[in-house]
């Protein structure tokens, strides 16, 4: 054969491996990340849901001293608003256990069953309802 006819062979190059480059996280991606955590821990618990802790026996039938519990916020409320027709609320039903805070001071909460819906009448008769 002559050398005419035949390709130029391509030289062969040694296949190397990208080097595995790892990054170093700075202090600034930490506290971002720390941030969006708190920002959003915030939002979560100012309008989707509240960890409560129960202090008392007056639910002891149901709840013990110091059970923990999630509160819903989006459950029950609304008074007309447009925003009804987007939340999934739902009216106050007998049985259902509710989180309110006290009228006459500012943090302390109870957390109470439903016993009696507005219009019914409640007896209670020697400590028993």
């Amino acid at each position: 054969m002559s050398e005419q006819t035949l390709a130029p062979a391509q030289e062969s190059q040694p296949v190397t491996k990208p080097e595995e480059h790892r990054e170093e996280t700075t202090l600034s991606e930490y506290l971002e990340s720390l941030l969006v955590t708190v920002i959003l821990a915030l939002f979560g618990t100012t309008f989707i849901v509240q960890a409560f802790k129960i202090p008392s026996a007056s639910m002891e039938g149901t709840l013990l001293i110091g059970d923990h519990l999630l509160v819903n916020k989006f459950i029950f409320g609304g008074t007309g608003g447009w925003y009804e027709k987007l939340l999934p609320y739902r009216p106050l039903q007998r049985g259902d256990i509710i989180v309110f805070k006290f009228p006459y001071q500012e943090h302390q909460h109870f957390v109470k069953r439903v016993i009696g819906l507005p219009g019914d009448r409640v007896k209670v008769v020697d400590q028993a309802v």
